[in-house]
């Protein structure tokens, strides 16, 4: 991505104006669109999937490396896309090809502030997405693949703001660690708008699917949610649950709380997030493969 307006500071971007500046950023190549699209449609075929995965040699070749890699446990290697489909599934192929329409936007990107680190940021991401997929399971709750992607984007846009604004992330975090504040908590009084409204014109004009697009832009505050609201508090719940696993996001602290509705409504008690605690522990290692998606 490529500086695409002309705002020198957040301070700067009227939250009317995002979503031209949103909308001035590169858009996704017509193959994850095409993916998307078919994704959509139920009657699609696996040599369908197949067919327009392949018109993409990098993703073809990410895919394969991520249904042959610990993640998947294959004793034996998977060649072909076709065969991927059946193994993964629609919905882990779907939750794949987010995953690296988003990579490869920022691919390359390296850290322009200082005080945020992005293999930090990327183990967060993957921390989050393992504790949402297991809550996903263990509660009952929404399907598992999109708890999972949801997971793993949600915090997208502060990407946006390091690669546009990196000046102001160093701000941002270097209040956070003066007065002990999280990274929302900052946002709050330096900005008009913060990464998850950022997530969410993103991710719109991207087309991604709503259930997605609606976790991302309430994980903290899923209250504020419609039609998604048990994925936006499964992800916010997450998001929480992810420095118990010492995969916190860098830059500022974490909360001291999560919402006590947020859990309500997805019927967590003490016990079911020991449990999606532990056993998220236990993918966290292997889940970290998806990092080589980002070669």
């Amino acid at each position: 991505m490529s500086v695409a307006a002309p705002h020198k500071s957040l301070m700067d971007l009227h939250p009317r104006e995002l979503k031209q500046f949103v909308g001035d950023l590169p858009t996704l190549p017509v193959v994850f669109r095409e993916l998307f699209a078919r994704m959509q449609d139920p009657d699609t075929q696996v040599s369908e999937l197949a067919d327009v995965i392949g018109k993409d040699q990098a993703l073809t070749a990410k895919i394969l490396k991520l249904v042959n890699s610990a993640f998947y446990g294959r004793p034996s290697q998977t060649s072909t896309i076709s065969r991927a489909v059946i193994i993964m599934g629609f919905q882990a192929v779907r939750s794949a090809a987010l995953a690296v329409s988003v990579f490869e936007q920022f691919k390359g990107m390296e850290s322009a502030a200082a005080s945020f680190n992005l293999e930090e940021f990327w183990r967060h991401s993957i921390g989050v997405s393992c504790v949402a997929k297991q809550m996903s399971m263990v509660l009952g709750r929404c399907e598992p693949e999109d708890a999972f992607v949801a997971g793993l984007l949600h915090d997208t846009g502060k990407l946006v703001m390091l690669q546009h604004f990196p000046e102001d992330v160093d701000d941002l975090t270097r209040a956070a660690g003066e007065q002990q504040l999280t990274w929302r908590a900052c946002e709050e009084v330096l900005f008009p708008i913060n990464h998850a409204t950022i997530g969410r014109a993103l991710f719109r004009a991207w087309d991604f699917p709503a259930p997605v697009v609606e976790a991302v832009a309430c994980h903290h505050d899923p209250e504020a949610a419609s039609r998604h609201a048990e994925l936006a508090a499964l992800v916010h719940l997450a998001d929480y649950f992810s420095y118990h696993m010492e995969a916190g996001c860098p830059g500022a602290v974490a909360a001291r709380q999560h919402s006590s509705d947020a859990a309500k409504l997805v019927d967590l008690t003490p016990d079911a997030a020991s449990e999606v605690v532990e056993r998220s522990r236990e993918e966290f290692e292997e889940s970290l493969e998806i990092l080589k998606l980002l070669d």
